[in-house]
């Protein structure tokens, strides 16, 4: 007889809706009667053949001899009616596929990155009991509640012996769309295998689909043998450089050309996730999203200490900002030049430009890409050989922003850039409705632009044809977003804040659709009147926002409602946008005021008066704070 949910299975476990079933058995969510909570509880079929129940069994006795956090733990084991089961940990957050498809979003990457290096040290530990998983997929590894992943379902985990005789007996046993080559020839299965399979299944999750796809299972075997894995940035350019070449490694045909180990592997992806931060640090506030959140400030704001000062070589003036990468720090100044600073704080270089430089720059590599009131947009080596010129016919203002092999830049005269990032060559150029201030952002393959005449333009990145425009009201202020991926929303969705000249702040609610980001039904989550001029950035990090007027009231809101958090008053005025690190946020006014507080209570936790004004957007990177002064002074606080 079928089991069914509210049977009581050993006078213990009720069970609920079926979560799962294979061929041989079914998953329920269960109720541990004895110890009052929801379990997962896994039951052979009835009349099962003896090989079945041998595999079940065997599943329970190595699902008992594996001790790591991100492997699936079994609760209890036993029988009721002849029926075999087990009870295992209730996992709630999906499959490992839901953490995608990467968006152009900090948050997204390290969460990413996260899962990426706690699933494979979890693999590791399955390689060093002597194990090959042989059927990793993204159902059989599953999110718990703290969004990291637990690898399950060990039915067809077998010991290094027992696999070789499998295969020489003809047995090809898996997923075709996760399969390695090897395995799909039936020539010989490892842990190398497992590490391919783990590589396509990470691919999915980044790419929002596996490496290969088919009419039929053989057509997917096929590819996986003799076919070129797609470069992933080409089905979704949110993907960094560094994630694209470790996802093609795992993938090599050959066993030999993978990762040495899954552990090395691990390492590979905490590697990543510190490129990843030093990225977003390299380009103005933390990246495409413009969140303003940045990853590795001051650990103890309250012992923040001046450690050294630098003349540039100008006063910096708004919107100009502080930026960094590889050990450099850059700024722009009024005198038509771009400062390169070493994190020492040793001027490293000046790099010339036909006018003011107030547009804040981003680093790439080795190379850094600024533009200028001359209209140039300029890529330059970061010891000052010329790389190439774009030129435009007005002042740029807004920062280059890095999408795939494109940088987009706005200009004072209403027109958005693409250009190669190679070449310098023009891609598209797009005109708005009125000047421009903000710089561009980028979410779910649309590129984001509010203009002076109180314009939002959404346009598709890859083309620049415009996807939709709504009014927003005048914006000197670049927007920020942040992806909603809590509570009851889905993935997928976003809020998008932005603060008007006139004080009003909007959070536009986004979602994708059809590949692109769109405006959802309900557009506007809320609106909040400042009551004061806005020049500042917003700035947003988890579930609140920071807003700073220009007369200096600073407010925090929450990012669901829009409802006062706390409130804290600047005596100067703010052109300067707020900067979140960790638990804290920093502000800085044009009467050298500068400060640390906690994001949540608003509470000080740090506070200094400097001589000079501050109208640059601060940095907080390496442990440090990095703000550059009106008089032309760059000073660090560690």
């Amino acid at each position: 007889m079928p089991l069914t949910g509210g049977r009581t299975l050993s006078g213990r476990y009720l069970l609920h809706e079926p979560i799962g079933e294979g061929g041989s058995a079914q998953v329920f969510r269960a109720t541990d009667l004895h110890l009052g909570r929801d379990v997962a509880l896994k039951v052979l079929h009835e009349q099962v053949h003896f090989l079945d129940r041998e595999r079940f069994l065997r599943e329970v006795r190595i699902l008992a001899r594996l001790s790591h956090p991100g492997v699936v733990a079994i609760h209890d084991l036993g029988q009721d009616d002849g029926r075999d089961f087990f009870t295992m940990p209730l996992l709630t957050g999906g499959p490992i596929s839901s953490l995608g498809p990467l968006e152009d979003a900090p948050q997204s990457l390290e969460r990413f990155l996260d899962a990426a290096a706690f699933v494979s040290s979890a693999l590791g530990h399955i390689h060093q009991e002597g194990l090959v998983h042989r059927d990793l997929t993204p159902g059989n590894v599953l999110l718990g509640e703290d969004g990291l992943p637990r690898i399950m379902d060990f039915g067809l985990v077998s010991m290094s012996e027992h696999t070789r005789h499998l295969t020489r007996s003809g047995v090809t046993l898996g997923t075709p769309q996760y399969m390695a080559p090897e395995q799909a020839r039936g020539s010989g299965v490892g842990p190398s295998s497992d590490l391919y399979a783990l590589g396509a299944v990470l691919y999915r999750v980044a790419c929002g689909s596996p490496p290969f796809v088919g009419d039929n299972d053989q057509s997917v075997l096929f590819q996986h043998v003799y076919e070129q894995v797609p470069d992933p940035r080409v089905l979704n350019p949110a993907i960094p450089d560094h994630m694209a070449e470790i996802l093609l490694h795992l993938l090599a045909k050959k066993p030999e050309n993978r990762p040495p180990s899954a552990q090395a592997l691990a390492d590979l992806w905490v590697q990543a996730r510190a490129d990843a931060r030093a990225g977003a640090a390299a380009q103005y506030r933390g990246g495409r999203t413009r969140s303003g959140a940045q990853a590795s400030g001051p650990a103890w704001p309250a012992e923040l200490r001046a450690r050294w000062k630098v003349a540039l070589p100008g006063e910096v003036t708004w919107p100009s900002a502080v930026v960094a990468h590889q050990g450099l720090l850059a700024v722009g100044t009024r005198s038509g030049h771009l400062a390169l600073v070493s994190s020492s704080g040793d001027l490293h270089a000046s790099l010339p430009a036909g006018d003011e430089v107030t547009a804040p720059a981003t680093l790439l590599g080795d190379s850094v890409i600024y533009g200028a009131w001359d209209g140039a947009l300029r890529r330059s080596s970061v010891d000052g050989v010329a790389q190439w010129t774009h030129q435009t016919r007005a002042e740029l203002t807004g920062a280059p922003t890095l999408w795939g092999e494109r940088v987009l830049v706005t200009s004072r005269d209403g027109h958005l850039h693409a250009v190669n990032a190679s070449s310098g060559e023009l891609a598209w150029a797009y005109r708005t409705d009125g000047p421009i201030a903000a710089s561009p952002l980028i979410w779910g393959g649309a590129a984001l632009i509010a203009d002076e005449n109180g314009w939002l333009h959404a346009l598709d990145a890859v083309s620049g044809t415009q996807l939709w425009k709504v009014e927003v009201g005048v914006t000197h202020a670049t927007p920020a977003l942040m992806p909603l991926g809590n509570g009851h929303r889905q993935r997928g969705e976003a809020a998008l804040i932005i603060a008007t000249w006139k004080g009003e702040v909007h959070a536009l609610h986004l979602q994708i659709k059809g590949g692109r980001a769109s405006l959802a039904p309900e557009a506007v989550l809320w609106s909040y009147d400042l009551e004061d001029e806005v020049w500042a950035a917003p700035a947003v990090q988890g579930e609140t926002v920071v807003v700073a007027g220009w007369g200096g009231q600073v407010r925090a809101l929450s990012l669901e409602s829009g409802d006062d958090v706390w409130a804290h008053r600047l005596e100067g005025r703010v052109t300067a946008s707020p900067v979140i690190s960790g638990a804290h946020v920093y502000l800085a006014s044009e009467v050298g005021e500068l400060c640390a507080l906690n994001l949540h209570t608003g509470r000080v936790v740090w506070q200094q008066r400097e001589s000079g004004g501050v109208q640059a957007t601060p940095l907080a990177d390496g442990g440090s704070l990095y703000v550059a002064f009106m008089d032309g002074t760059l000073r660090a606080y560690r």
